[in-house]
C-alpha cells in the first residue's frame, strides 16, 4: 500500500494562489530517495514563493506545473512538479522532485 502525502503547513504565494498547505507525495522515494528529501523538497517549494509559472502540462482536466531551481549559485539543479488543489488553490501537491543531471558547456 502506498505512503500518505507529508502535510506541511506553509504561508506562500505562487501563481498568484495563497498556499497554506504542501502536501508532498512520496513517489520520489522510489527513484530518488539517495538524493532528495522533505526537507530539501520544502526548500524547493519555498523557492517559488511570489513567481508565476505556465502550465507544463494537463491530464483529465488537472494541470501540472514544474520548474527547475538552482539552490546555490553554480550549484546543484532540482526539478519540481506540483499542482494546486483545494477549493482557494491553497494547496500544493508536490508531485515529484529530483535533482537534474545539467550537461556540461564547452
Amino acid at each position: 500500500m502506498a505512503e500518505k502525502p507529508t502535510r506541511h503547513s506553509v504561508d506562500l504565494t505562487i501563481n498568484e494562489n495563497h498556499v497554506t498547505t504542501v502536501l508532498i507525495g512520496r513517489h520520489y522515494l522510489l527513484k530518488h530517495a539517495s538524493s532528495m528529501n522533505d526537507a530539501l523538497i520544502l526548500d524547493l517549494v519555498v523557492a517559488l514563493d511570489g513567481q508565476t509559472f505556465p502550465i507544463d502540462s494537463a491530464s483529465n482536466g488537472i494541470s501540472y506545473y514544474a520548474a527547475d531551481i538552482e539552490m546555490v549559485k553554480g550549484g546543484k539543479v532540482y526539478r519540481i512538479i506540483w499542482l494546486f488543489e483545494g477549493d482557494q488553490l491553497e494547496i500544493l501537491g508536490v508531485i515529484n522532485a529530483y535533482r537534474r543531471k545539467m550537461k556540461k558547456e564547452k
